[in-house]
């Protein structure tokens, strides 16, 4: 098992782990993800940039994670507590519900912490959707610190922001 920059020709297993994991998302209530957002574009685009990020094991894409300095639009209505000279942006954060009970998503936030770290970055923040209890209870479980909410204009339920310093 590596977690691994994804290139191109991972495309297609990203968008098969994508599609997995909107269909157990919306089979269980949950709307953050859907056929339109994050689309083929937005995951190509992460791909060309250099930013995602995807754990495999035995040629299979498990989890992924978006890696990215570029502030998201949301989070600059938020009071940020923490450092902000220079911001690991952590999103499209997911695993493969088949494998949603191992140390996935530990291990890709392990390396999320050591990536920035590695490359000087002063924190890390992210959001959850608040209708996502584990999710929430996970970033807690990991030392990051609420800093607020926001609602976007296509969620009626707000998505709570966490940071981390480091």
């Amino acid at each position: 098992m590596e977690i691994k920059q994804a290139s191109l020709g991972d495309l297609a297993d990203v968008l098969f782990l994508l599609r997995d994991c909107i269909t157990d998302m919306n089979t269980n209530g949950l709307k953050q993800w859907n056929s339109a957002y994050p689309g083929t574009e937005i995951m190509k685009n992460d791909v060309e940039k250099g930013t995602l990020y995807i754990f495999t094991d035995l040629g299979i894409a498990k989890g992924m994670i978006n890696l990215s300095d570029e502030i998201p639009d949301e989070y600059k209505e938020i009071n940020w507590k923490g450092k902000s000279d220079k911001i690991l942006y952590i999103n499209r954060f997911a695993v493969n519900p088949i494998w949603k009970n191992t140390d996935i998503a530990e291990q890709l936030m392990a390396f999320a912490e050591k990536y920035a770290k590695e490359n000087k970055f002063s924190g890390i923040r992210l959001d959850v959707l608040d209708s996502y209890p584990v999710d929430n209870s996970f970033f807690t479980s990991k030392e990051y610190d609420f800093a607020g909410e926001f609602h976007s204009s296509f969620q009626k339920i707000p998505y709570s922001c966490y940071e981390k310093n480091l």
